[in-house]
């Protein structure tokens, strides 16, 4: 049985989530830094996942938690200059669900930022070793994100 990549990335990424969701029950690990991690990892997921993208951009999901998501990474992408540095389009990504969870953190009063970092650094290991990536910076980069096209051009 061949997976198509979209297929193996599902696969893989979910195994590993359920596998440190596992891991950080049985280490009676607070059920609030286990939903930190869960979500940074999550995450990374959803701005990585082939075709995503995409859909969420071109289709008019004006109100989604999932568009915002991505625009807030496209323009963090846009503004900080991460090709000069090695994974630097990681450490880009990794910023929005620090703030997010920052933003948690302050509402709540609980929960412990590390797992976000570790969320975000477990799913981008997962990521680079799935595809290979080597640390040179390479100009034709896929993670420098797309134009983002105007509701004007989009008619349907």
């Amino acid at each position: 049985m061949i997976l198509t990549k979209q297929s193996r990335y599902y696969l893989i990424s979910f195994i590993t989530a359920a596998l440190f969701w596992l891991l950080f029950y049985f280490l009676d690990v607070e059920f609030i830094n286990i939903s930190f991690f869960i979500m940074a990892f999550f995450w990374h997921f959803a701005l990585l996942a082939p075709g995503v993208r995409e859909k969420v951009i071109v289709q008019k999901t004006r109100f989604s938690f999932l568009s915002l998501a991505l625009k807030f990474n496209y323009y963090l992408q846009m503004f900080i200059p991460s090709q000069k540095i090695p994974f630097g389009p990681s450490v880009v990504r990794a910023i929005s669900p620090l703030l997010f969870s920052f933003l948690l953190m302050v509402a709540g009063g609980v929960g412990n930022l590390l797992f976000t970092l570790l969320g975000s650094l477990i799913f981008e290991v997962i990521y680079l070793r799935l595809h290979r990536v080597t640390t040179q910076v390479n100009k034709d980069d896929p993670e420098i994100p797309p134009a983002i096209p105007n509701a004007e051009n989009i008619h349907e």
